[in-house]
């Protein structure tokens, strides 16, 4: 008997529902006569992810103080060595990246990317082993069905049930489902349910999304470097904090204090702060030109170290369309940097060191924050883990974000990450969602009119450090 089929069916007489990458973990540490062990630590749980078993170690450093700052002795500062990150050399991929892409908006346009987004998500939904043995909705009879779809017209019925269409390219039928779980319009979902023909609809009894597999266990790398993660730097802003960005700076060009790890600064759009995004922006501008706004942070990032390599996307205040994804920065632009910059598109996956990074600027949270039930700007976690579960970055077509109708989905998740970056909401967080690094990472920027009428107040300051040697985790202040 195949022995993951043995240990799930113990692990459900002791009515534990585990994620798949349990199961493998189980295996690892001696399978069945590892299983005691494991029910003795977990048998109250209902329900056991891999994060949860053995969650990353996280630390938070309260604030980084400069060498100038600390007023130590000279013979306290020592010699001055190279850093770590400066022996190394870089490895960087670009893995998927829509670079300057355009569409011409015709409706054939629209089905070619639904098209494609129901072909790249709809595999990962038939892997799941509830989902065997799925059927095309036109062939479907009456009995229990097994079905692969985009969601459309969500609604709720005055009892509590959710009300939706489930369509593939051979049809669309109604569905009804009583359960717990949340929906969304233009989500790629499956469903086992019971086909009523009486009625022309599909009793849903469960709902199967996409969902991510943990990554590769073993991504730790030999040699002691790393990447720091930021986001929202908004140069030219009045409210720009200027002091907290040159200690930043200051920390980067030190080598010390965990900066000598530094093989990689990764900045998540929001460069700066630009002109005409929102209006009487003008009355908070302190650069007024956006060209000059570029000019002053190329200024900066010319400062550091020259084995640092940075990493940019795009965000809504910078000088590309706003229509998702967004190019890499016009070439006039980019000749303001130096040659250790690379520029991405918005979204982009790139690997370093065979880390795999997607990097997601994230206006779409603005639609998901009201769309998902408990969301909220203080937490994105929940956000973030439930994009990674449906695996697109903006299910819901129609909201705030415009999206391009290209022949490919560029909003779809291909590649299960193993750090997931986001920004734009000027907050924090850091989760770990099987396996993956999540960071929204946080801003460069004091509280706006806006944010102030909003009743929101920014996490600003803070950047998050990933030691690619240990998988460990640094937040720290500055």
């Amino acid at each position: 008997m195949d022995l993951r089929k043995v240990i799930v069916e113990e692990l459900l007489k002791h009515e534990i529902l585990v994620e798949p990458e349990v199961v493998e973990y189980i295996i690892e540490n001696g399978g069945v006569d590892y299983l005691p062990s494991f029910l003795s630590k977990y048998g109250n749980s209902a329900f056991v992810s891999l994060s949860s078993i053995s969650p990353s170690r996280v630390e938070i450093v309260d604030e980084i103080k400069t060498e100038e700052q600390k007023e130590r002795s000279p013979a306290e500062k020592g010699p001055f060595t190279r850093p770590e990150a400066y022996e190394h050399d870089w490895d960087f991929k670009i893995l998927i990246d829509p670079g300057y892409t355009q569409s011409s908006g015709k409706v054939d346009d629209f089905r070619s990317l639904f098209l494609d987004r129901y072909k790249r998500l709809s595999k990962y939904v038939r892997r799941n082993f509830l989902m065997r043995g799925a059927t095309d909705i036109a062939n479907i009879s009456g009995g229990e069905v097994r079905i692969i779809g985009l969601v459309d017209d969500l609604r709720t019925t005055s009892r509590g049930s959710l009300s939706f269409y489930l369509e593939d390219p051979t049809g669309k039928v109604k569905c009804i489902y009583q359960g717990e779980n949340f929906l969304l319009n233009d989500e790629v979902i499956g469903v086992v349910g019971t086909y009523r023909e009486d009625g022309n609809f599909v009793y849903v009894k469960e709902i199967v999304r996409p969902g991510v597999r943990k990554p590769q266990k073993n991504r730790r790398i030999e040699d002691p470097i790393g990447a720091v993660i930021i986001s929202d730097v908004h140069i030219g802003s009045k409210m720009f904090l200027r002091k907290n960005w040159e200690k930043f700076i200051a920390w980067l060009k030190s080598g010390r204090d965990g900066a000598e790890t530094v093989k990689y600064l990764i900045i998540g759009g929001d460069l700066v702060d630009g002109i005409g995004i929102y209006p009487n922006q003008e009355e908070e501008l302190e650069i007024i030109d956006i060209y000059k706004q570029y000019e002053a942070l190329a200024n900066y990032l010319a400062d550091l170290p020259d084995y640092i390599k940075v990493i940019m996307i795009p965000g809504n205040h910078d000088l590309v369309r706003n229509t998702e994804p967004q190019p890499p920065l016009p070439h006039d632009i980019q000749s303001l940097f130096n040659g250790n910059a690379e520029f991405l598109s918005n979204p982009s996956v790139f690997s370093l060191h065979g880390y795999t990074f997607l990097i997601y600027h994230g206006a779409t949270i603005n639609d998901l924050v009201e769309l998902i039930p408990g969301a909220s700007y203080e937490n994105i976690a929940p956000i973030m883990s439930h994009i990674l579960e449906m695996r697109h970055l903006g299910p819901s077509y129609g909201g705030k974000v415009p999206i391009a109708p290209l022949p490919r989905d560029f909003m779809a998740i291909d590649l299960v990450p193993d750090v997931f970056i986001t920004g734009h909401v000027h907050a924090f967080t850091y989760s770990n969602y099987k396996g993956v690094h999540m960071i929204n990472a946080s801003c460069w920027q004091a509280q706006t009119k806006y944010q102030k009428m909003m009743n929101f107040n920014p996490v600003p300051g803070k950047a998050t450090l990933i030691n690619f040697h240990t998988d460990e985790v640094k937040i720290l202040s500055f």
